[in-house]
């Protein structure tokens, strides 16, 4: 069966079954979903868009990855602003003949990530589409006046990273070469995002961001926002294992945060936070610098693109 033997009414009536709201909040059924935030709290409010032949390939990448995958981003972006993800919104695009076993296995992703990192869908949108797309926005909170930038990095923080780097690239080359039970394949079809250790290290930050597009775009990122340079040292690094070098410095989607404080922990919530280098004075532009046998050399964005 596909999606037009069934139509736009039926399909969002399978998603409302599925999706109940929680006690108190009003979700899919009207024209607008209504949440409290509670006392004390702002909002953190964010959107990513997932699209067929850019973020995923059908014929690759599994229907529920997919579906985590669009849920995910989004937590990890309210994450890195140091809040807590709480609802979300999914709007869903897909050509007419797409199959039911697609769109449902698709939701069973959703479902997972809500499962997994306690958020609740409330509605969205259906359309028709040349090719599949998914935008999720996503509604978090933050304690008023404590959310983190990118831009409050000064001269003298660490330079911190959560987890290991390299892994999501590495496994997409592996997906692609037919490996599917690898762990970086895993990695790569559905991130954990550090969404719990930005909530909990938001308080020492002055900058924070999530590497979705690179270690060597998003640090840059800080670096040029904050209006200052950054020096980070190759060996200190945490690469995941067998990770390309190229994959480590530059690879997306790896959803672990970049860190600018005075000093962090080792590690939060069973993930290793690494110091991998430091916030320097700019003197020529925000340059981010690698250091590698005693040699300083920029390193430029070399990470993910849209145009």
């Amino acid at each position: 069966m596909r999606l037009r033997d069934i139509g736009e009414n039926a399909l969002i009536e399978r998603i409302r079954t599925r999706f109940p709201p929680p006690e108190g909040v009003l979700g899919i059924g009207d024209d607008a979903a209504i949440f409290d935030v509670p006392a004390g709290q702002s909002l953190v409010f964010c959107s990513d868009l997932v699209v067929e032949d850019t973020h995923f390939l059908r014929t690759l990448h599994p229907a529920d990855a997919v579906g985590y995958k669009a849920v995910a981003v989004n937590v990890s972006d309210v994450g890195a602003m140091g809040g807590v993800p709480m609802y979300f919104l999914i709007s869903l695009a897909a050509p007419a003949d797409v199959g039911l076993d697609w769109i449902d296995a698709f939701y069973d992703g959703v479902e997972r990530a809500c499962r997994d990192f306690g958020v609740r869908l409330l509605g969205g949108d259906a359309s028709a589409a040349d090719l599949i797309l998914a935008d999720v926005a996503m509604a978090g909170r933050v304690p008023q006046g404590a959310a983190v930038r990118r831009s409050g990095a000064q001269p003298g923080d660490g330079i911190y990273v959560t987890g290991a780097l390299g892994a999501s690239l590495w496994g997409l080359d592996l997906l692609r070469a037919g490996e599917r039970d690898h762990p970086a394949v895993q990695r790569h079809l559905y991130p954990r995002p550090r969404h719990r250790i930005g909530a909990a290290v938001a308080a020492a930050a002055h900058a924070m961001i999530d590497i979705s597009d690179g270690l060597s775009m998003d640090l840059w990122r800080i670096a040029s926002a904050s209006k200052v340079s950054a020096r980070i040292y190759k060996e200190k690094i945490p690469a995941a294992p067998g990770a390309p070098e190229s994959h480590v410095l530059h690879g997306g989607e790896e959803y672990e945060l970049i860190i600018a404080a005075p000093v962090l922990p080792t590690g939060a919530e069973g993930v290793p936070i690494t110091r991998i280098g430091e916030i320097a004075p700019s003197t020529a532009g925000n340059q981010v610098f690698l250091v590698e046998d005693n040699r300083e050399s920029i390193l430029h964005p070399g990470g993910w693109q849209h145009f």
